[in-house]
């Protein structure tokens, strides 16, 4: 029988930085200017094969979902495009949490 010493401590938190999200074909973009636009990021991601979609985070200007066809397109146009600077913001591009 397991006393109680033994069971794991349920509220506890892991004090261990959460990790980033698995390489997938969607990118999650942040910093971006606030008069950020979609025209704008397509415009921009738009130079690497493969994009199908932008959206902005209407609740929260600054960040914006990039999506490709596949994951190895959005790791070319990550990896081209991270810490691109629009006006004086630099993006940081990472992929996003499904």
């Amino acid at each position: 029988m397991l006393q109680l010493s033994q069971l794991p401590y349920l509220g506890a938190r892991p004090i261990v930085p959460e990790a980033p999200a698995p390489p997938n074909n969607i990118l999650f973009i942040q910093n971006l200017p606030h008069d950020a636009t979609t025209m704008m990021l397509q415009m921009l991601f738009n130079q690497y094969p493969g994009l199908k979609d932008v959206r902005m985070v209407e609740t929260k200007p600054g960040i914006a979902f990039v999506e490709y066809e596949n994951e190895m397109q959005s790791t070319v146009a990550m990896q081209a495009l991270q810490g691109f600077k629009m006006q004086q913001n630099q993006m940081l591009i990472t992929y996003a949490k499904k």
